[in-house]
């Protein structure tokens, strides 16, 4: 009996005391607890906004965020039945093994997780409880591993659960990655550990510059009671970001990628930058930098890093076509085949020779600039302007050559010319910096002077933005600005543009070897000795800055590169001219017939398709020609002989239509993928010009 009396003396003792606590809840302490719970309810924590997409100028997707799923058994859960899982084991496995090629065998998989099932009711093992089936999976391919035998009876009976990621993704991978740029993710915690929020902002390129429109405004939330739990009231939602159209063409920026990155590798630069803009509104259509890895060590590659088309450099040679621009408004020189006496070296106000490579006699105006002379150019400019330096750099600032252009880059930079009066000192810095020296220029700047040539003397604004967007439809539209209405007359941007031709096509010009009987062109070269503590070194920095067609301007581009095994022409002009080239062969530069070559073959241009012909055979189509793999086999191409058409089959897009525009071909594809068909057999003649047809799968 006593244990008894114990016993009911225990359960009485804790009645009591349960009461007591009561009253002193309900009743006595009641005012304060009720004030404590409306302080909970009263509690507001922001609503975290969607972050807007960036998009090209089509609307494909370079940025974007995107929610990536893991999926976790918990072995521990008694909700999964034994008959159950061994009933549907066999097929599971299966279909894991199908779903992950590669990864395991289906009695691989079967020996795993007949592991971890035998282990469940054992104490103290560990990775029962959260065992990874897979990460970072998209939701079309979480929603097929839940369909998935045995997990397709839910969490509650395959202990099946999946936890979300958001992350920001480009879907175009390294694309023009530098000047999307990236973004720091922080987690917002709302009161505990489960509830957070991820918080995204832009630490450069557009993320940074234009974080505010991507962001939008944070919303609040507020605490509220329903019947079975406490749930989170939006009262005032939350305004998701902007999705921002930029002007970046993903064919061009695909080339110049290509072309950029080809020639680091061969010429071995430290760095390397390219842009494309289009002459008539200002649209940058694509931009690239690639940068050494590791700076005394070639063989790790090149990545992106520094956006140095938009950092100050000295530019060199590219500057003596702004420089003659000034020239003719200020009508110093007016006949371009005037002759000027030049010779090979020249002193000027007591400062060291200006020597020019190869120097002659006298020069015409055009050859100045064809020729590249230093002298010639350093004579005009200092006609005028050499006992008023500053002068020089007063007119170019009523040019808009100053203006910041407000891009939408993070850490923009503008020109910058060191004068400080008009001594003596200055006098020679002026005879310096008419070609390129004593002052410093983002490559930008010197493109979108190239670019008002080009476009008859409009300074147009360079610009990456085209609208925005808010739910799917237009919101802003940003026009076509201007830096100023007009830099010169169109007579005298004429002139500028046959002077650059002249580079490319005179018998001395500096860029002669970039002449081809497909796209003519017109641009300058240009070399910069590169200074090291501020003293030149003997490396040096190439740039060709230039536009094209020549007969009907479209497009204007700069290649920069910071030392390499190659001059101007070779290194920067090469990759101009090889961007021309292919978009050419891609149909983008209307493709008139003062392009086309007609010395070796006959061009015929049918539905904007571009064929080389000896006769009709070679334009016919080759639909159906299966020469290729079966999907999820690829294979990597096999050899063909010199001179016979390439076989890419199992190649990506990019690989593929690299490989046979060296070849001379013009590419159509259709689908996304690997390829696993080519329209002319591996191995067959190759005509060059002739149009391959390429299908894609995944």
């Amino acid at each position: 009996m006593w244990r008894y009396f114990l016993i009911t003396l225990a359960i009485t003792v804790v009645s009591v005391v349960a009461v007591y606590r009561l009253v002193q809840t309900t009743v006595v302490k009641a005012d304060q607890w009720n004030e404590k719970a409306l302080a909970s309810f009263g509690d507001v924590v922001p609503s975290i906004p969607e972050r807007g997409k960036i998009l090209a100028d089509d609307g494909s997707i370079l940025a974007a965020n995107v929610v990536f799923y893991d999926a976790k058994i918990d072995w521990k859960s008694e909700a999964i039945r034994r008959d159950t899982f061994y009933k549907y084991l066999p097929a599971l496995c299966d279909s894991l093994a199908n779903f992950f090629p590669g990864r395991k065998t289906s009695r691989e998989w079967r020996k795993e997780l007949e592991g971890k099932f035998s282990k469940r009711d054992q104490a103290g093992v560990k990775g029962l409880r959260n065992y990874a089936i897979a990460s970072n999976l998209s939701k079309k391919q979480r929603d097929r591993l839940r369909s998935f035998p045995f997990f397709n009876k839910g969490i509650n009976k395959s202990g099946l659960v999946f936890s979300e990621q958001l992350r920001r993704c480009k879907p175009y991978g390294s694309i023009a990655s530098r000047s999307i740029g990236s973004v720091h993710a922080d987690k917002l915690s709302l009161g505990n550990r489960n509830d957070e929020q991820v918080v995204m902002h832009g630490i450069s390129g557009l993320e940074m510059s234009l974080d505010s429109l991507l962001y939008g405004q944070n919303g609040e939330m507020q605490s509220v009671q329903s019947t079975v739990r406490t749930l989170r009231w939006e009262h005032k939602p939350a305004i998701d970001g902007y999705d921002i159209m930029t002007t970046i063409n993903i064919d061009i920026q695909d080339i110049v990628e290509q072309e950029l990155y080809d020639m680091c590798l061969d010429a071995q630069p430290l760095w390397g930058t390219a842009i494309v803009m289009d002459i008539e509104t200002g649209e940058i259509k694509a931009i690239s930098n690639f940068e050494r890895r590791d700076s005394f060590n070639v063989e790790k590659g090149y990545i992106e890093k520094k956006n140095h088309a938009f950092l100050r450099y000295e530019t060199g040679s590219v500057m003596k076509v702004i420089s003659m621009l000034v020239a003719l408004e200020d009508s110093i020189v007016t006949d371009i085949n005037e002759r000027i006496p030049t010779g090979h070296s020249w002193v000027y106000s007591g400062g060291r020779p200006i020597t020019d490579a190869h120097g002659s006699a006298d020069k015409s105006i055009s050859e100045v600039i064809a020729h590249s002379s230093n002298i010639g150019i350093a004579k005009i400019i200092t006609s005028k302007y050499g006992s008023q330096p500053i002068a020089f750099s007063n007119r170019l600032k009523e040019m808009g050559f100053f203006d910041r252009f407000n891009v939408g880059i993070a850490g923009e930079s503008v020109p910058y010319m060191r004068f400080s009066g008009h001594d003596n000192s200055n006098r020679i810095l002026l005879s310096r910096m008419s070609y390129g020296y004593g002052m410093s220029t983002p490559p930008i700047y010197t493109l979108a002077m190239y670019n008002a040539i080009a476009g008859g003397g409009k300074f147009v604004r360079p610009r990456l933005l085209k609208q925005l967007l808010h739910d799917g439809t237009a919101d802003s539209v940003i026009p076509v600005s201007y830096v100023r209405e007009r830099i010169c007359s169109e007579e005298n941007a004429r002139k500028l543009r046959e002077m650059m031709h002249a580079v490319v096509h005179d018998p001395h010009g500096t860029g002669k070897s970039l002449r081809n009987n497909l796209v003519d062109f017109g641009g300058k070269t240009g070399t910069a000795y590169v200074t090291d503590g501020g003293r030149y070194t003997s490396m040096k920095r190439y740039s060709f800055c230039g536009f094209f067609p020549y007969d009907n301007p479209k497009y204007s581009c700069i290649v920069v590169f910071e030392r390499g095994k190659y001059g101007a022409a070779g290194s920067s002009g090469k990759v101009f001219r090889n961007i021309a080239l292919k978009m050419y062969a891609r149909g983008m530069l209307d493709n008139g017939k003062s392009y086309v070559a007609a010395a070796d073959s006959t061009i015929s241009n049918r539905n904007g398709m571009v064929y080389a012909s000896v006769g009709r055979r070679d334009a016919r189509s080759f639909v159906g020609q299966d020469v290729s793999h079966t999907l999820g086999q690829l294979r990597r191409p096999g050899k063909v002989p010199s001179g016979t058409v390439p076989d890419v089959a199992g190649l990506g897009l990019r690989e593929a239509i690299n490989l046979l525009e060296r070849a001379g071909l013009k590419v159509r594809f259709s689908g996304t993928g690997y390829v696993y068909r080519q329209s002319l057999p591996p191995g067959s003649k190759l005509i060059k010009g002739a149009e391959i047809q390429l299908a894609l799968r995944n």
